[in-house]
């Protein structure tokens, strides 16, 4: 396997250096190391490339989907590796998803399961409302969807597909629409990346959170997801069913202690993901579409613009890959139609 490793990334100067070196020092090391630097307004490009990098990097906002496609279009391997930018890769990362190809050809994704980098009120509180689906060892097998923080997609299994250029459900959607062209993702629990984000104070959990149940609002309304309901009847977020279901994970995975000093933390996360459900319902209802990428976008690489005729029509196909809109080689939408 010769993997891409593509690392989005915007104003993160004191962790890119981290991600980029746990991918060069991997047990099988990649084809490649690409940070997509997106607009940052920090020294983030300089931390990536001295680090060891090569980086791309855009005028313009694209998002973190945005930011992927870029990646995508300059990638030379026969895999892509996403790594979040504030994520640190075991050193087993591509070697495991590598022999899971090899034992499946059925199997065109491999992620795995999130452990906190950030001990404290705050990162604890991030990592249990944010990814309690994946704080728990279990048992590996196929999954619907699998977070982009890390995970490795076949290039053959992905074809044209390419994300979103948002930051709301757009791994989801990526998912999505490559398990619609056949295949599986897997889950392999003994793939653990560290999470390392910077989300340290009670205003940037608020944000967080808000951010988070706009995304729910938009991914139940335009992804066949669990919990679509919500859309119907809103007023069942009032009964905290995300709360319910966090904190009997988080006692599943032996955090039931943790559960009970941080509940009235967890109740306010919650509170601050109805406001953000509520604001996306809103907006949507007045005709206010959710932030997306700029026009016109350009990439520069090396110090030069480049936007040669395959990165154009990746951009092309990219635009059908908004959510709401048929992603190519996806079919049509889910008749029920984003993290």
């Amino acid at each position: 396997m010769r993997a891409s490793v593509v690392i989005p990334c915007r104003n993160a100067e004191r962790t890119v250096a981290d991600s980029v070196r746990s991918a060069f020092e991997q047990t099988e090391p990649p084809l490649e190391v690409l940070v997509v630097d997106d607009a940052s307004t920090d020294a983030s490009a300089e931390a990536a490339r001295r680090a060891g990098a090569r980086v791309i990097s855009s005028r313009t906002r694209r998002n973190a989907g945005g930011a992927r496609n870029a990646g995508m279009a300059a990638a030379k391997g026969d895999a892509f590796a996403f790594l979040d930018a504030d994520a640190v890769a075991p050193r087993d990362w591509l070697e495991r998803a590598r022999k899971t190809f090899e034992g499946d050809p059925g199997i065109v994704a491999v992620g795995g399961r999130i452990a906190n980098g950030r001990p404290g009120r705050w990162g604890e509180l991030d990592w249990f409302l944010n990814h309690s689906e994946w704080i728990r060892a279990g048992r590996p097998g196929p999954r619907k969807n699998i977070p982009t923080m890390g995970i490795v997609y076949r290039c053959d299994a992905v074809g044209d597909v390419r994300f979103p250029e948002t930051n709301s459900g757009e791994d989801t959607a990526f998912a999505l629409a490559v398990l619609a062209r056949g295949g599986t993702l897997w889950y392999d629990p003994e793939i653990v990346l560290t999470h390392r984000h910077e989300r340290l104070d009670p205003e940037a959990f608020r944000e967080k959170q808000v951010a988070c149940g706009r995304t729910i609002y938009l991914t139940r309304v335009r992804l066949d997801r669990p919990g679509k309901v919500l859309v119907k009847w809103p007023a069942l977020l009032f009964l905290f069913p995300h709360l319910w279901v966090t904190v009997a994970r988080m006692a599943r995975a032996g955090y039931a202690s943790r559960a009970a000093a941080l509940f009235p933390w967890l109740v306010a996360g919650e509170v601050h993901r109805i406001r953000g459900f509520f604001d996306a319902r809103r907006e949507r209802a007045v005709g206010v579409d959710p932030p997306r990428r700029e026009e016109s976008p350009e990439v520069i690489e090396g110090g030069a613009s480049r936007r040669g005729s395959a990165s154009v029509a990746r951009d092309q196909a990219s635009g059908r890959a908004r959510l709401g809109e048929p992603l190519a080689g996806s079919g049509p939408e889910p008749a029920s139609a984003t993290k």
